[in-house]
């Protein structure tokens, strides 16, 4: 393989009671240092990989065969060309130690990639073969990181219903998960299934929305069933190139099209849009689909940051003259998530921001809504939490907005329940109603599931067996919710508790923490922070190691502000990943807004008070030169530079 070059067998140990594995070193044939966070895979006679692991810090790494025979060992690092071993023997318990030397040499898809190259094959075409490559790995990854369930997540999810054009019909629902997560979603349908019946089915209970994971995109059924095509980014895209699929001619099931976004200069893949076609009972909705963020961690592993699905609301409405009746479209479920943090399993905190206490704001009078149902008056904000503030009774509760479908901690702790099901009977009793027979052939296909940790546990009499000590949340899936993130056979619902075993626990620094002060005037750029006490260090850190405080106080800083003091340690070279390390809200786009002007909702970056082009214009924005960001909504932003600036603004000021 050009561009690839492997050291020499080193060792064979015959250890029969152990599975057959290649154990090395991957390192930098010009440096000779190691290379860690690389994936490496062993790739059998007939080309299919068979495992697959990341080197570790020192740039070790383990490959264990399923069975004896003959492999490759693979490595593909995202924007450099890859290395392919010689065949390698594997006896039955057989231990390899083979050691990889890679040279540096990079793939420009710039100079490889040239759009309009259309292929049903995915590898017949050069440009699109080349792409393909890239976002193979990248999808490998997220596949593999899922799989290893040893990251720490912290993640937001939401629920709304919108309008056929995106507006909001009702408050979104909005609650916060926590926990070792594989993935926000998960296609359980084999591909077989998808294959003959497509990405929409209809149960007895509505439609069932199957949603493209990683492994779907991997799978042989995918790439045989649709046409590829290269294509250049334009707007909030520039600077990416992108993977259109398509669905195959001869295609007639329900099916997704779209496009898989890559960065141009690093090979990395970013997005992937996709829309539902060929809807059941001829149902024609655009704007049904998805949209899913991916985001390469800085150990190397790959996860899903940012998802939504959108799913049609339909209605049968009669046609004019008595031409019939037909279906149309009145409206969507959107339904999606975003990590805020992620912590590695060796306690590394690799991407965002721990939730800390929050600053209570003044309360703001209700808007009233013609639409809507009037609007409470929000209660009270709560007074920062801090050390002094002093323990509230287990009987005292304050009346708050909950959420129908989760059961939380503060909930749990003030309840006097000493099980699951009592919890529930006490805070949300109709959980427990049974749709009752739905079947005749199965009379127990409308019954209540119970899951425990994502995992299946019984039925609602072990809800018994549960102690609310362990419990952490409790979550409420009605059908459709539950066949989208389980897969069908739930047609009573789920409850699913999800316990406190295996979460992180943060250390104490040792030593006696810095006076306390009143919390200073506020400045006229930004609200003053509330002096509170010296956060706990992450996991992994040293006992007695000193922390610094600026960096746990982000949360509690001016949301709309970034500012020097607050990344002076990051690691980022860029104001793009500098805000998407420390406000990756601010890259959310909103969206079409306008029919006649796509773009029209799209972010805008000013420099210095100058436009100066999209968000892609930040990666040209070195760090060392950035004073202060800024972001304004889309009424701020109007006020500020005039229209046309309905996706808000970014500002840029340097030094």
């Amino acid at each position: 393989m050009v561009g690839a070059r492997l050291a020499a067998l080193l060792l064979v140990v015959a250890t029969p009671a152990a599975a057959q594995s290649v154990r090395g070193l991957m390192t930098d044939s010009v440096s000779r240092t190691p290379i860690a966070g690389a994936f490496l895979t062993l790739i059998d006679e007939h080309g299919a990989e068979r495992a697959r692991a990341m080197t570790n810090a020192a740039g070790e790494f383990t490959l264990n065969a399923p069975a004896a025979g003959t492999y490759r060992l693979r490595s593909k690092r995202i924007g450099f060309r890859p290395l392919v071993s010689p065949p390698l023997a594997l006896r039955a318990g057989e231990v390899i130690a083979y050691n990889a030397a890679i040279d540096p040499i990079p793939i420009s898809l710039r100079e490889v990639v040239v759009a309009g190259d259309r292929q049903c094959d995915i590898e017949s075409g050069a440009s699109v073969a080349a792409l393909w490559d890239e976002i193979r790995e990248a999808l490998a990854a997220v596949s593999w990181t899922a799989r290893v369930p040893a990251y720490w997540f912290e993640t937001t999810v939401f629920e709304r219903d919108v309008n056929v054009y995106g507006r909001a019909r009702h408050p979104d629902s909005t609650w916060h998960d926590a926990g070792f997560r594989k993935l926000p979603f998960r296609n359980y349908a084999t591909d077989a299934e998808l294959e003959h019946e497509g990405y929409v089915i209809v149960t007895d209970t509505g439609w069932v929305y199957r949603a493209p994971d990683a492994d779907v995109l991997l799978s042989n059924t995918f790439l045989r069933t649709h046409c590829f095509e290269t294509k250049n980014g334009r707007g909030d895209t520039e600077g990416l190139i992108g993977l259109v699929f398509t669905s195959a001619r001869d295609r007639r099931a329900p099916d997704i099209t779209g496009t898989l976004w890559v960065d141009r200069q690093t090979a990395e893949l970013r997005r992937m849009e996709f829309n539902y076609i060929r809807l059941p009972e001829n149902v024609v909705a655009p704007r049904a689909g998805g949209r899913i963020e991916f985001m390469r961690l800085p150990n190397g592993a790959w996860i899903v940051r940012d998802w939504v699905i959108r799913m049609p609301y339909a209605k049968l409405t009669q046609q004019i003259l008595g031409m019939g009746d037909r279906v149309e479209v009145t409206g969507f479920h959107e339904k999606g998530g975003s990590a805020d943090f992620i912590r590695a399993p060796d306690g590394t905190v690799v991407y965002g921001t721990p939730s800390v206490p929050t600053v209570a704001v003044a309360p703001t009078a209700p808007i009233a809504r013609p639409d809507l149902t009037p609007v409470p008056p929000p209660p009270a904000a709560p007074a920062a939490v801090t050390d002094s503030t002093p323990p509230q009774p287990s009987n005292a509760r304050t009346p708050r907005n909950r959420s129908s479908r989760l059961i939380d901690r503060d909930e749990i702790e003030a309840s006097t329940a000493i099980d699951a099901f009592a919890l529930i009977q006490e805070s949300r009793p109709n959980w427990l109603h049974q749709r009752g027979a739905i079947s005749i052939r199965n009379p127990t296909a409308g019954d209540l599931q119970v899951y425990l940790d994502g995992q299946q546990y019984g039925d609602v009499s072990r809800l018994h067996e549960i102690n609310t000590v362990n419990i952490r949340e409790v979550h409420f899936l009605n059908a459709a919710d539950a066949q989208l993130r389980f897969g069908a056979g739930h047609a009573g619902g789920i409850i699913d508790v999800i316990t406190g075993v295996g979460v992180p626990e943060r250390r104490v620094v040792t030593g006696s923490p810095p006076p306390k002060s009143p919390p200073a005037p506020p400045p006229p750029s930004e609200p003053a922070a509330e002096s509170s006490p010296p956060a706990p260090p992450p996991v992994g850190a040293l006992a007695g190691e000193v922390q610094d405080p600026s960096r746990r106080r982000m949360a509690v800083r001016n949301s709309s502000i970034l500012t020097e003091e607050e990344f002076a340690r990051t690691t980022a070279s860029d104001a793009y990943s500098l805000i998407q390390e420390f406000r990756p809200n601010w890259l959310h786009t909103r969206g079409a807004v306008s029919i006649m002007d796509p773009t029209a909702g799209d972010i805008d970056v000013f420099l210095n008070g100058v436009e100066d082009g999209g968000v892609s214009r930040l990666r040209d924005i070195p760090v060392m030169n950035v004073h202060e960001l800024r972001f304004l909504n889309a009424g701020e932003a109007q006020m500020r530079y005039g229209l046309g600036h309905a996706g808000g603004v970014i500002e840029v000021w340097t030094k």
